[in-house]
Order: C-alpha cells, then sequence, then structure tokens
C-alpha cells in the first residue's frame, strides 16, 4: 500500500494503540509531576525495548502506455535510423510503411523535416506524423499521418495544423541594422521580406543610417501541438522611417484575391520581381560581355550574375510563373528555368536540390522556395548563378524591369483597408510612445 507515493510502514495495530496511550499518559504524569514534587527513581517503570517488524508494500511502477517523441530528420537519415531514435520496434509498421502507396512516402526522408511520433510501452507505433511539404508564409504546408485504428494501421495526407501569434516591434538604429534586430529579437527573415516589400526604395543592407527607425508587426506561425521554434509568417504591417522619409506597408487581401501590399493611403506595392532571389547577399561576379573564367581559363561572356551564399541557402523565385525546366545541364548543374509570361523567363542554376513537388508545368508564386544554393556544374565554391531573360534575350538582372499596372481599391475596399491601416497606426503610434518613455 502507497500513501502519495511513498511507501506506508504497517504495524500492528493493538500494540501501537496501546504503546500510543502509554506515551500520551506517561507524558501527562511527566508533566504533572514537574509542576508538583520530583518522582524517586523508584518511582519510575523499567526501561522496556519493543521491537516489531516492520512490512512495506509498494505496487510495482506501470510505464505509461505511450510516450510522444519528436524529432527533426537527419542529413543521411534512414528509417532505420530514425525509428531508433524514436524508441520504435514495430515490424507491422516498417511492413506498412513498404507496401502502402501513401505511407512509402517515409521513405522519402529530408534533413530538417519535423516528425511527431506516439509510441507505446512496447514501442509500436499508434501515431506517427512527417511533413511533407515546407509551406508558405500562411502555411506550414502538409503531413503524411499514420495511425493505428482498431488494431489496423492507416495513412492519410492532411494539411498541417497552425497555431498563430502576432509579434510586434521596434528599434532604432544606434550602430548597425543587425545589431539592432538582435537586440529587438526580430528574425533575420523579418528584414528579408521588407526587402521584398520596399524593393529599391530602401536597401536594407547598405542603406541604413544611425537614428532610422523601424516598427514592424508580423506573425508567427507553429504546428499546433508541436516543440519546435515558431517560424515567422506573413508581415502585417511595417513602417521605416530614415530622416524626413517615411515608407509604411499594409497586407491587405481583396475578396477572391491572394492579397498584396499597399501604402496607408491605398497605393499597391506589388513588384513584378524581387530584387534578389536570395536573402541577404552580394554580387560576386556582375553582368558583362567579357569575363575571365575561373575554370575554363579564358575569356568569354557572362550574361548572369553570381550570388555567394552558404551551401543549403533557400533560392526563390523572384516573380509567379511556371516551371519551365527543372534538372541538369552541363555546366549550369542542377538548374531551373521559370516562365513568368510571354516575354520573360528567370534561370537558376548550380543548385544543391531542388524543392518538392517541382516540374515542369507547375506553378510558383512570387518568393516561393525552388531550390538550395549549390556548386554542382561549372563552380568553384557555392553559389547561385542568376540569369534575367526577355524575349529571349539576357538582361542584366540588376537592371530595373517594367512596373507592374497599379491595381486600385473600389470604393467598398477603400473603406476595409481605411480600418485595417489605421489601427496599425495606432499600434505604431503606441510603440513610439513606449520608445519615447524608455528613454525619458
Amino acid at each position: 500500500m502507497t500513501t502519495q507515493g511513498f511507501p506506508f510502514v504497517q504495524l500492528k495495530q493493538p500494540r501501537l494503540m496501546a504503546l500510543t496511550v502509554v506515551g500520551v499518559l506517561t507524558s501527562l504524569a511527566a508533566v504533572t509531576a514537574f509542576g508538583v514534587a520530583p518522582l524517586a527513581d523508584a518511582d519510575l517503570p523499567p526501561a522496556e525495548t519493543l521491537l516489531e517488524p516492520a512490512s512495506f508494500q509498494v505496487e510495482a511502477w506501470e510505464p505509461a502506455v505511450a510516450l510522444i517523441q519528436q524529432e527533426s530528420v537527419r542529413r543521411g537519415e534512414t528509417l532505420a535510423s530514425l525509428m531508433s531514435r524514436l524508441g520504435i520496434s514495430d515490424p507491422e509498421f516498417v511492413a506498412f510503411v513498404r507496401g502502402n502507396p501513401q505511407a512509402r512516402k517515409l521513405l522519402q526522408l529530408r534533413a530538417g523535416r519535423p516528425v511527431a511520433a506516439l509510441v507505446d510501452a512496447s514501442g509500436e507505433v499508434q501515431r506517427l506524423s512527417y511533413r511533407l511539404t515546407a509551406g508558405s508564409d500562411d502555411s506550414l504546408g502538409t503531413r503524411l499521418v499514420i495511425r493505428r485504428s482498431e488494431g489496423r494501421l492507416l495513412a492519410h495526407e492532411e494539411s498541417v495544423p497552425i497555431e498563430r501569434s502576432v509579434e510586434m516591434r521596434s528599434i532604432q538604429i544606434d550602430s548597425s541594422l543587425i545589431t539592432a534586430i538582435d537586440a529587438a529579437d526580430i528574425p533575420d527573415n523579418v528584414i528579408t521580406r521588407m526587402s521584398d516589400i520596399f524593393g529599391e526604395h530602401v536597401d536594407f543592407n547598405r542603406g541604413i543610417r544611425r537614428g532610422d527607425r523601424l516598427r514592424v508587426v508580423y506573425e508567427t506561425i507553429r504546428e499546433s501541438g508541436s516543440i519546435e521554434p515558431a517560424r515567422v509568417g506573413r508581415i502585417l504591417a511595417v513602417q521605416f522611417r530614415s530622416g524626413p522619409r517615411q515608407l509604411e506597408a499594409v497586407w491587405f487581401e481583396r475578396p477572391g484575391d491572394k492579397g498584396e501590399y499597399y501604402t496607408f493611403d491605398g497605393k499597391s506595392l506589388k513588384r513584378s520581381f524581387l530584387a534578389s532571389p536570395l536573402e541577404f547577399t552580394r554580387v560576386s561576379s556582375g553582368f558583362t560581355e567579357r569575363r575571365f573564367h575561373p575554370i575554363k581559363k579564358d575569356w568569354r561572356a557572362h550574361r548572369g550574375i553570381d550570388l555567394p551564399a552558404p551551401s543549403g541557402t533557400n533560392v526563390r523565385s523572384t516573380a509567379d510563373g511556371t516551371i519551365e525546366y527543372i534538372g541538369a545541364q552541363s555546366g549550369y548543374g542542377n538548374v531551373i528555368v521559370v516562365r513568368h509570361d510571354a516575354r520573360h523567363t528567370t534561370l537558376y542554376a548550380h543548385l544543391r536540390e531542388f524543392a518538392d513537388d517541382l516540374r515542369p508545368g507547375a506553378r510558383v508564386r512570387q518568393g516561393q522556395v525552388i531550390g538550395k544554393v549549390g556548386m554542382t556544374g561549372w563552380a568553384t565554391g557555392p553559389h547561385l548563378h542568376f540569369e534575367f531573360h526577355v524575349d529571349s534575350r539576357h538582361v542584366d538582372p540588376t537592371v530595373a524591369v517594367r512596373p507592374p499596372p497599379q491595381r486600385t481599391l473600389d470604393a467598398a475596399e477603400q473603406v476595409r483597408f481605411a480600418a485595417i491601416a489605421s489601427q496599425y497606426s495606432a499600434r505604431f503610434g503606441l510603440l513610439d510612445t513606449q520608445l519615447a518613455a524608455r528613454f525619458q
């Protein structure tokens, strides 16, 4: 028998009661006697030692019925090594994964993808989920779910359920942008997305000065019930002040539209093409008709730009479009060509790998990750070779391209937009008040 998890010492009840009564009466007698007169030694009962065997009854510990394990797939991971890390010992599960068309996708493990498994005490899988696609600004993509129901294993795919939260940050640049965003706990890719929003209006790599101020409201999303870190979702509103100049943007979705950014007075900020297919980079080799080739050791045209970056850096499509080609091409290595319209295409070369589910004819969105930086083909180090084609002719990607037609809001949309913009203006005003109070 136990009491609140501790062993209970059980004595024989009659003797225990007798000893307790004797002890209490003796104590009372001693106190009373001390108040009247001292007792002689002969008046005290002889000392007696009593020994009673104690019996312990400890309940056996029962392990939990099932334990939830969460891991990220490691580079070069196999199903066997993943199961070992998750504590799975389930031959039926292995046979199901190898034989079921949907469950077989678990054999195509990709490094960094999260896996969660509910495993019982015998090592049998009750439920396992594996992230299949990376998702977008407002989604975590899809996941494969394998579960045991009434003794049978079943598999299906579903959208990843997400938990959303909204973060609001304010910084003033005292030394550098990187120092300021680190101090304010702002993720680096928030700045990248701001660069996409404001485009050529501000260079967040080189155009930041001491005293500049930044206010930003953005979403964070994570898988429901997961312990993985939240990732940045969509920027909802942003304000940048540099001297007398002020840039503002707010996300607004029109009915039946995927949404875009507008200035606080309702002008569209949508751009035809992103300034760069990479996040935070520089140009190591520009567009030129004559460049000394580092491998061929001769002079030849370089009709694109080279963007050095660590291997594995995300490569993004600079605009909406359709995959025209994906595969290997001699000196380009792994390459993707995206057709954006009848006149414009972009090319991304030397990729280490392609994003999931890309094939000729697949649609891609502006900013969607389509691959990873590598050094396949003729490359002396990890970088992205990027080309911009207009009417099948090479054009310098750093040269501004045509702006998109401006989209105006109708009367009903203007009313709804004004209400949203005023809410964010009020939030930015509150941030300014808090920042002023902190420096007073």
